[in-house]
């Protein structure tokens, strides 16, 4: 039992499904077009004593609501076809050779039998950012949609999207509540992203209701709310204690005590929204902005769009957060002379915004420097795109040094070891630090989740020299959007930020039809 497509359309879907096939069977492509009638299965192999019953429920469905129709060309790789596909949910460094390293953002393709006949829990799989096998704990990893590895080529909308027969065009329509808006075709855009943040809260929300949870300030950065220990926090009412930490102006000049910095970039486009690139470049390849968290404006970059969507912009919520770590900075009375960004985007722009909280002088300018991008190895099942150019950088508003010669530059189209990525952020690192030392004045290298962990380890290692190679930290998932360590020397040590850190919750899409279901009580 189900709700299935009317013939009319279904037969309209079907010409569109054989003439697909004609199309890419002349490129010597194998393929069988899909002519069973699209339905939504409701009840399947279900008994037969419960057939009325069903049957019932099923006749008093009414689907009257506009429905949204989107042609979708996906490809995946078939050799998995009949494998599950599980997403990465911890990562895992491997500890033998025969094992398998787990990355979030990746999915491992895994065989059912595998699952099945697993006595320890570990299971042979694939990875599908690398293609490379080995073995893996399953339970560091959750079964997804097997689309989720698919890959989308393009997106175009059928008909009038969202809108019902009786639906006015916006030309027609004179009133706020039936305008067209360009973010209206983008209704999917973040929806998966959207709908985990919603279970995640609803879980989070049930434990603070039944468990009385205690304050997520108190759990990340000291003292903070104690819900457990409150005596009125039954009703709601809890004494909040706080402490405040008088930080002194540092004085310039004073080189014994100069700061080095490292800092993470902001909240991605790309990790917010998912795939948004189909959603904000019309055909000609402009950018339109669907959502109020997305870039006003995209500089102009060689690749255009496509480029874009291997490297990413912030959001404007990760511009603000840099801003306030900028900020911060400022209100601590701590100043940075040296500016040091990885190639990506998204750093550069994490720095940009950085100096603007920071108030600094205009003369303090962006040195972009390849050799700080993070693992090349992690990219390489999607590929690459040239970073912009620092010409290209300026021209799209943002204070980089275009003079500036870095220290590395990458190839975005070669591979490259564990060893080679340590190697040459060591040699960014250690290099600026020394090559600053005489002029004297702060440095901050704006990176990736790994660049705060590189930055320890290698300044530490001007003041102990060791042998001992750099470990890629277990602590790299626990490293959020513009998270900040600071070493003060000499002698270089660890020690804590004269910023505080910062949370913020994450937040779905609104989607302002669901009043309608009010309106219709």
């Amino acid at each position: 039992m189900g709700l299935f497509v009317p013939d009319e359309h279904a037969e309209y879907l079907k010409k569109m499904a054989v003439q697909y096939v004609k199309l890419v069977s002349s490129a010597s492509i194998n393929l069988e077009p899909h002519v069973k009638s699209l339905h939504i299965s409701l009840a399947y192999r279900f008994d037969e004593a419960a057939y009325d019953d069903l049957k019932t429920l099923v006749d008093e469905l009414q689907p009257l609501g506009p429905a949204s129709w989107e042609l979708r060309l996906y490809s995946r790789d078939p050799r998995f076809a009949k494998h599950q596909v599980h997403k990465v949910t911890q990562g895992y460094a491997p500890q033998a050779s025969d094992e398998l390293e787990l990355v979030l953002g990746d999915y491992i393709y895994l065989d059912e039998k595998e699952l099945e006949g697993s006595a320890d829990g570990w299971v042979h799989g694939t990875s599908w950012l690398t293609g490379v096998t080995g073995c893996l704990p399953a339970v560091y990893t959750q079964r997804v949609a097997e689309s989720d590895a698919w890959t989308l080529h393009r997106a175009i909308s059928l008909g009038n999207q969202g809108a019902g027969a009786d639906s006015k065009s916006e030309s027609d329509s004179n009133t706020d509540g039936e305008m067209s808006y360009p973010h209206e075709d983008a209704s999917l855009l973040g929806q998966e992203k959207s709908e985990e943040f919603y279970k995640d809260w609803g879980k989070y929300w049930e434990s603070v209701k039944l468990h009385k949870t205690e304050g997520i300030l108190n759990v990340t950065h000291g003292s903070g709310v104690d819900w457990k220990d409150q005596p009125n926090s039954e009703k709601g009412d809890v004494e909040i204690m706080t402490t405040t930490t008088e930080i002194p102006k540092e004085s310039e000049g004073d080189d014994a005590k100069r700061w080095v910095f490292a800092m993470r970039h902001g909240e991605r486009v790309d990790l917010t929204y998912g795939h948004w690139v189909n959603f904000c470049f019309d055909e000609q390849g402009r950018y339109v902005r669907k959502d109020l968290n997305m870039p006003l404006t995209l500089g102009e970059r060689a690749g255009g769009k496509d480029a874009y969507a291997k490297d990413t912009p912030l959001t404007r919520i990760g511009r603000f957060q840099a801003h306030l770590v900028g900020e911060g900075m400022r209100l601590a009375g701590v100043t940075v002379k040296h500016v040091y960004a990885s190639a990506a985007l998204r750093c550069v722009e994490t720095a940009h915004e950085f100096l603007k909280g920071l108030q600094a002088d205009p003369s303090v300018k962006i040195r972009v420097e390849p050799g700080l991008f993070e693992f090349k190895l992690w990219h390489m099942a999607k590929g690459l795109t040239p970073f912009m150019t620092p010409q290209e950088l300026q021209k799209a508003g943002y204070n980089v040094d275009v003079d500036y010669k870095p220290y590395v530059n990458i190839d975005v189209e070669s591979t490259e070891t564990l060893e080679d990525f340590y190697a040459r952020n060591e040699k960014v690192m250690q290099s600026a630090v020394n090559d600053t030392a005489a002029e004297g004045g702060n440095v901050i290298f704006v990176g990736h989740a790994s660049t705060l962990d590189m930055t320890a380890f290698a300044v530490h290692k001007l003041t102990t020299p060791t042998d001992a190679p750099y470990q890629l930290s277990k602590h790299l998932l626990r490293v959020p959007y513009c998270a900040l360590a600071a070493l003060r020397g000499k002698p270089w040590r660890l020690v804590s930020p004269p910023v505080p850190p910062s949370i913020n919750s994450s937040s779905g899409r609104f989607d302002w039809k669901l009043l309608n279901d009010i309106i219709k009580q």
